[in-house]
């Protein structure tokens, strides 16, 4: 999460704050909280990669419901797409607190509950992890 590592495929990234000063000056995981890998696996639940695909797209909604399946089908297909780069052998978590419970959580009424990773009111996302790589898709504080 410090984003220290350039992608393995060199493919552009999408890095909004990289010259931020907060995180040049005091740490380089800038917003997100210096958890210890202990605490990080206390903040993380596994989830199905679908389920994954889906908190992306409810991203793009901040947080709430999405719109009807019909309307959000482009934007599901995208997010199939965005992880299919990792392969097939891989591994979702995210901070929701519905993961908690099921790795397929119901996701009708958005996102409700997180376990924060970063200094923000809120914050949820997505980590997906292959035998290769690591990607981090994170939302800040639609609140």
């Amino acid at each position: 999460m410090n984003r220290d590592v350039d992608d393995p495929r060199g493919w552009r990234t999408l890095d909004w704050d990289k010259e931020n000063e907060e995180r040049t000056s005091s740490r380089p995981s800038f917003p997100f909280l210096p958890l210890s890998r202990e605490a990080l696996a206390e903040c993380l639940y596994p989830v199905t990669s679908e389920t994954a695909a889906r908190l992306l797209v409810t991203m793009t909604y901040e947080w709430g419901p999405p719109e009807p399946e019909d309307k959000t089908a482009g934007a599901l297909t995208d997010a199939r797409i965005l992880l299919d780069r990792y392969g097939e052998d891989i591994s979702c978590y995210s901070n929701i607190t519905k993961a908690r419970t099921s790795p397929s959580p119901d996701l009708t009424a958005g996102v409700t509950g997180w376990k924060p990773v970063t200094q923000y009111d809120g914050d949820y996302g997505v980590v997906v992890v292959s035998p290769d790589e690591v990607g981090v898709f994170w939302s800040f504080n639609p609140i």
